[in-house]
């Protein structure tokens, strides 16, 4: 029988590097364009907004009337959430505490560069979305500043996140990019607009 008690200590050190996502104007015009292309009013029922960060996209999804529900891996970030009144959850994406097929979408902006088992958080997101369910995914570029981050531990090409994505079951409907222009220096995001398969 396989022996876990290492890699709970390795997941113990690895989350000591988890930080709060910081305030900039740049990823809340991100969202926005985000929620401008693909969530509308009544669009969705149930949506897990994973890694939430300052809370705008969890602000976004009630104003629009769409039950959300955030998880974070930041004792203060979830605090903040919940005091503004959101159901948010002290959680790990690889390791979903929800029942299968309950979301209609997965939200995953930023994210899943965190993580040090995207394929299992992936898989995750499968199984609570329901069939037909989406998921929408938002990473940085490989081989840009973002790879000397300290808690970016999945920095892939675009090739390699659409491979993991269908080997995971989900069908690509839409990928595209975000260019960001910051002070003489360009960012670049890959998006992925995604369907589970049936």
């Amino acid at each position: 029988m396989t022996d876990y008690t290492h890699f709970r200590q390795h997941l113990e050190i690895l989350r000591k590097t988890v930080y709060r996502e910081p305030q900039l104007d740049y990823h809340e015009r991100l969202i926005d364009s985000a929620f401008d292309t693909f969530v509308k009013k009544g669009s969705f029922i149930n949506v897990l907004d994973i890694g939430f960060g300052t809370g705008y996209s969890l602000n976004k999804f009630k104003e629009l009337g769409i039950k959300a529900t955030g998880i974070t891996l930041d004792e203060d970030e979830r605090k903040g959430a919940a005091f503004t009144g959101h159901n948010v959850h002290l959680m790990d994406m690889a390791f979903l505490d929800f029942e299968d097929k309950i979301f209609d979408l997965v939200w995953c902006r930023h994210a899943l560069e965190h993580s040090i088992m995207p394929v299992i958080a992936l898989m995750e997101f499968y199984r609570v979305l329901k069939d037909g369910g989406y998921l929408y995914v938002e990473v940085p570029q490989d081989e840009s500043v973002h790879v000397d981050n300290a808690n970016h531990y999945s920095m892939f090409s675009d090739r390699s996140w659409q491979s993991l994505m269908r080997k995971t079951g989900f069908k690509l409907l839409y990928r595209g990019q975000w260019v960001i222009h910051l002070d003489g220096w360009i960012d670049l995001y890959w998006n992925y607009w995604l369907k589970k398969e049936g």
